[in-house]
Order: structure tokens, then C-alpha cells, then sequence
């Protein structure tokens, strides 16, 4: 099929998002002013799309209706129209599909929201050669008049005239996913969208390799990719292409001028030894489809979370393992090549994580995100209220620990030859809900040794070594400065207290006899852990709030903040040693993985970057 041509007429995009409603029924979205950002980046940029881009967000009906009446009706000769909506989809008592808006009753969408027959309308008035239409919203297939739900029948032309496609997210009665928030602050695009998105931005839709990527294409890259990441939607297309219709190109690399080679740097390269040979260089592998959680590095193994899904890299070769599902967002605990997290309902089970295949199971059912990890042994509290302590192997019992009028909060650690973990006092038997804690508890053999206790409220990252328990308590609420806490992991006594100046902007971070840490203010703290007292004599900050909690390796302080800096800091001096643009995916519980001089971080786009630094 041939190619409509890529700078014939002109190419304009028009990208409709809704995410905020009025009407109890209609929940809130936060994937679509994300869809609109994205493509309307993507589209607008000459050396991709080269689109002239109208975004609307959250806009009225009167607004959106003149605005795409306007868009479809100035159009003629050569030129591309690309719809964009990103929103509700709502069907009439009648299965007529609308496009709901803020205002939107569901019981009356024909006076309330915008109606596909509306832009079916314009659209049939409009001149433009080319017109793409691209739907991500539940029971877009509706718009399709010859889609015929879930089967396989084939389209009816959408509508007359040369080129007019449409791209729904889904079938006729198939709902269409957001995508995967790690937090209220890191929204991510919708599934289908995200796809759509990763597949220009990257290149990687040009099937052909001939440097453009047409709708077909496009199309096609996401459906496989939706169906790789095992979503329950099935994108469909319709219309009628006498030519296929380019809608990106791919971008060029630009190539790197090598620096002048003098006498010096040649005789140095002849002369180099084995080290500079070794020396690693940098590199990328996509991970999840959007914004994902920080990487852990573990027997080899990279393993990206994105909430459901536990994405898995060979780290030698890198190549991705079969895709481990889980049944709930919380951090699955990880040990020799095993991923443990509570399946359908709650009971533990254990899965291989280079085959995604089940090892063994325990029918005690487990609370999300809880389960820790310590030499052979693995900690789970239930939902009753109790806790276990499992052979790692097996998953036999150890010991346990009945409810007692505690209800753990976080994930069991081990420290100075006692299992701690924080506990909030419950309401009765079996009580568990709430995220509070205000109290941490030390167990040996599955008896209480010690307990610390606060009248305050703990913040629930904490850090855990044999010389020290560090607890931040949140005195005044999380939006005052909190008190961090040394607690004595052997006696339950406190070592010291250090109050701090400003809010945290991460966690604190236990390592190499320092406790790391960052303030809103973007200022980055180091205090010596055995006694609170400041290790750097002069103020150190980042150029933008961390968005990660620092890591720390030996003498070298890691952190990554909004200003794209990744930024290695001496640990004993507060030195910056040197830095690396990159912006991270946020993850207040997460940090980069290290290993051999090398930082693994994640993107906000779901690439893992291997950085020398």
C-alpha cells in the first residue's frame, strides 16, 4: 500500500482530555491530561510528527463541540485531521456512545455530553484527505458501525472517503484501562495510549524500518505491545485506506563528534591497561510501558515493578523474562531468583522469576506489600492480625506470633539477632486496616522482646542495621519538620533524637555509619549514625526535590531529583563528585540499584538506564 505523502497539506491535531467529573458515577481519570501531554509533545515535534497541536483539558460542551467543528470544517485539499479523546466513554439506553464530560450525567448523555454521531457529522463535512481518529475511552468500539463486540467480524467502512480511519482503545462493550499510577504525584498514560506513545517517541513502530511510521503500523505496535503486557482490551481499526497514512517519522540520531586526537591521548590509548578497557558503558532497556518503581538488583536479575506487573532482566545479557503477574500493587519480597506476594484472595505463594512460573504456596492468607525477607527466613503478616516466620525454601513454619492486640504495619526486618517490625495498637481481633504505626516491636524465636513506643505517629520508612533502628515521627503531621529517632536494636533505648528544620522530601537512608536524607527545601543532610550529629560542615544541595531516597555505596551518596540530575555526592565531605541528566520515575520507597561502579535507575518513561558513575 502506498504512502500518503509526509509534508503534503496541512498536518493539524486536535487532542481532547477529560479527566475531572461532577457526577458521583463518573470516577475521576488521571491518565488523560497525562495522554494529551504526551502525544501533544510527540506530535508537535517537526522531526516526528510536525503537527500543528490544539489541546483541550477538561473543557465544556460548548467549548469542544465549536472546537472540533472548527477543526474538521477549515480543512480541504491535502491536509491531515488527527482527533484525539482521552476520557469516559458512556452508552445511551439506546447504546449510542458519548464522550463524557465534567458536567456529564450518565442517565442523560445526549444533552450533557459530547455524542459520537456529532463527530461522525463534522466529519463527514469535512475536505481534509486524510482524517485519523483515535479513541481511548470505554465502548470506543461503538463508534465503529460495523464493530460487532468482542468477535471477529469484520469492520464496515466508518465512513465515506479517502483515508478516514478510526483507532479505538477496545471493542464495542470493552472498558479501556488507565495506566499503572506508582503515586498521586506520578500519573501515568492510559495502557493503549502509553503504547501509542512508546512506539513513535522511540522509533520502535517503523515495522520496515523505512524511517516512517504509518498508522498500520502504529496500530500494530500497540496491539502487540498491549498484548505482550497481557491487557484485557483489544484494539480495533476501521475505515477505509486507499494509503497508508505516515504519522510520525523517526527521529535521526545524532552522531557524537569525537573529540581531536592529539599525540598524547593516542599514546595513552596504545598504553592502556586492562582497567580502561574494562570500563563500562552506558546503556538502556525498555521496562514497563510508563512511570514504574526503582529497579532491584538481585542474583543477576533486574526486576522493575509496575504495579501489577513485575517486569524481570536478565542483567548479563539483557534480555526480559516472562512477565510475573501479581494480584495486588504492594512490593513483593525477593530472594534467589523467587519472588514471594500474596495471590488471589491473600494466600502466599512463590514464583520463579526467570519462568513467571508458581514454585510452591502456603495457605496463610498474607497482607500486601508486608512479607520481609532475612537470611532463610521469610516474615508474614496475615490478615488476621498474626505472624509467621517461613522457611524460605519450603515455606514450612518456623514460629508464630498469634494477634495480640497489634496489627503490623510494615515489613519485618532483622537486626542485632531479633525480628523488628512496626505495629499500630488494633481495634479488636483481627483488626488490620490503617496505615498508621506507633510502635515498634522487636520478637525472638516469636516472642516479644522489647517494644518502643511513641505518642506520635511513625512514618512507615524506616531503616534498620545492627547498630541502629531509625524512625522518623511525624509530630505535627507530614507537612511540619519531623523527629528522626536512633533506637538501640538490641535493648529497645533510645541513642539519640535529631529534630529537623523542614519536611522530608525522602526518607532516611542507613549506610556505611551515616543516615542520608533529604528536606524539602532541597537541601541534603548526613548525619553520622552513631551519634545524630551533622557530618558536612557546609550546606549541600540538589537543583530540584529528591525523588528518590538517596542510596548510599561505601563513600558515595547517590541521589536523583526533578531537576533530571542524577548526582554522585562524597559521602564524607559532601562533596558532588559528578552528575548525569536523567529524569527517574518517582518512588518515595525506592532508590537506583548499584553494582560494579554502575547505577541502574528508571526513567519516567519506564526505561532502565545503566549509568557508569
Amino acid at each position: 500500500m502506498a504512502i500518503q505523502s509526509f509534508s503534503k497539506g496541512n498536518r493539524g491535531a486536535l487532542l481532547i482530555g477529560t479527566g475531572i467529573y461532577d457526577h458521583p458515577e463518573l470516577p475521576a481519570l488521571r491518565s488523560p491530561e497525562v495522554d494529551c501531554t504526551g502525544l501533544d509533545t510527540l506530535l508537535r515535534d517537526p522531526e516526528i510528527g510536525g503537527f500543528e497541536v490544539q489541546t483541550l483539558i477538561n473543557a465544556d460542551r460548548s467549548t469542544l463541540e465549536r472546537a472540533i467543528g472548527e477543526f474538521f470544517l477549515t480543512a480541504s485539499g491535502d491536509d491531515v485531521r488527527l482527533l484525539y479523546l482521552s476520557c469516559h466513554g458512556v452508552l445511551s439506553r439506546r447504546d449510542k456512545l458519548h464522550f463524557a464530560l465534567r458536567q456529564t450525567d450518565p442517565e442523560r448523555p445526549s444533552y450533557t455530553a459530547i455524542s459520537a454521531a456529532f463527530i461522525h457529522e463534522v466529519m463527514e463535512e469535512c475536505l481534509a484527505r486524510s482524517i485519523i481518529v483515535i479513541l481511548d475511552c470505554c465502548y470506543s468500539g461503538s463508534f465503529l458501525p460495523g464493530a460487532k463486540g468482542d468477535g471477529s467480524a469484520e469492520f464496515a467502512e466508518a465512513l465515506a472517503g479517502h483515508g478516514r480511519v478510526v483507532i479505538t482503545a477496545g471493542t464495542r462493550w470493552q472498558r479501556a484501562w488507565e495506566g499503572h499510577h506508582p503515586d498521586a504525584e506520578t500519573p501515568a498514560p492510559s495502557l493503549f495510549t502509553g503504547m501509542l506513545i512508546e512506539g513513535a517517541s522511540s522509533g520502535a513502530a517503523d515495522l520496515n524500518g523505512d524511517g516512517f511510521i504509518t498508522l498500520q503500523e502504529l496500530f500494530r505496535y500497540a496491539s502487540e505491545r498491549l498484548h505482550q503486557e497481557g491487557a484485557t482490551q483489544t484494539p480495533r481499526m476501521g475505515g477505509e485506506m486507499q494509503y497508508d497514512i505516515a504519522i510520525a517519522k523517526v527521529r535521526k540520531k545524532r552522531k557524537q563528534r569525537s573529540p581531536r586526537k592529539d599525540r598524547a591521548d593516542i599514546q595513552g590509548r596504545k598504553t592502556a591497561g586492562p582497567r580502561a578497557r574494562d570500563k563500562p558503558e552506558p546503556w538502556q532497556i525498555r521496562a514497563a510501558s510508563g512511570p514504574a518503581r526503582q529497579p532491584i538488583l538481585s542474583d543477576g536479575l533486574l526486576m522493575v515493578q509496575e504495579a501489577y506487573r513485575l517486569h524481570v532482566i536478565d542483567l548479563e545479557g539483557r534480555q526480559r523474562f516472562p512477565l510475573t503477574q501479581m494480584w495486588y500493587p504492594g512490593k513483593p519480597a525477593l530472594h534467589g531468583g523467587t519472588a514471594y506476594f500474596p495471590g488471589k484472595g491473600g494466600p502466599l505463594q512463590a514464583v520463579d522469576l526467570r519462568t513467571g512460573k508458581p514454585l510452591t504456596s502456603h495457605p496463610a492468607l498474607v497482607r500486601d506489600g508486608l512479607l520481609g525477607i532475612s537470611k532463610d527466613a521469610l516474615y508474614a503478616p496475615t490478615q488476621d492480625g498474626s505472624l509467621h516466620a517461613l522457611d524460605l525454601s519450603t515455606l514450612r513454619p518456623l514460629w508464630s506470633l498469634p494477634a495480640h492486640g497489634l496489627a503490623a504495619a510494615s515489613a519485618p526486618r532483622a537486626a542485632a539477632g531479633y525480628v523488628l517490625f512496626m505495629a499500630r495498637e488494633s481495634q479488636r481481633p483481627g483488626d488490620t486496616a490503617g496505615t498508621g504505626a506507633n510502635r515498634i516491636v522487636a520478637l525472638s524465636e516469636g516472642r516479644e522482646a522489647w517494644s518502643y513506643k511513641t505518642e506520635a505517629s511513625f512514618s512507615l520508612d524506616w531503616e534498620v542495621t545492627d547498630q541502629g533502628v531509625y524512625a522518623v515521627v511525624q509530630q505535627d503531621g507530614p507537612s511540619e519538620p519531623p523527629r528522626i529517632v536512633a533506637v538501640n536494636p538490641e535493648n529497645g533505648q533510645t541513642i539519640w533524637t535529631f529534630d529537623a528544620e523542614k519536611p522530608l522530601a525522602s526518607a532516611p537512608v542507613a549506610a556505611s555509619g551515616a543516615l542520608v536524607f533529604g528536606y524539602t527545601d532541597r537541601r541534603l543532610v548526613a548525619l553520622d549514625a552513631r551519634t545524630g550529629v551533622p557530618l558536612w560542615s557546609k550546606e549541600k544541595k540538589t537543583e530540584g526535590r529528591l525523588l528518590l531516597k538517596p542510596l548510599v555505596v561505601d563513600d558515595a551518596v547517590f541521589t536523583a531529583d526533578r531537576a533530571a540530575k542524577l548526582v554522585r555526592w562524597d559521602l564524607r565531605t559532601g562533596r558532588r563528585v559528578r552528575s548525569q541528566d536523567l529524569l527517574v520515575s518517582r518512588d518515595p520507597q525506592g532508590s537506583p540499584a548499584f553494582s560494579s561502579g554502575v547505577l541502574y535507575a528508571t526513567d519516567s518513561q519506564g526505561d532502565v538506564h545503566a549509568v557508569p558513575m
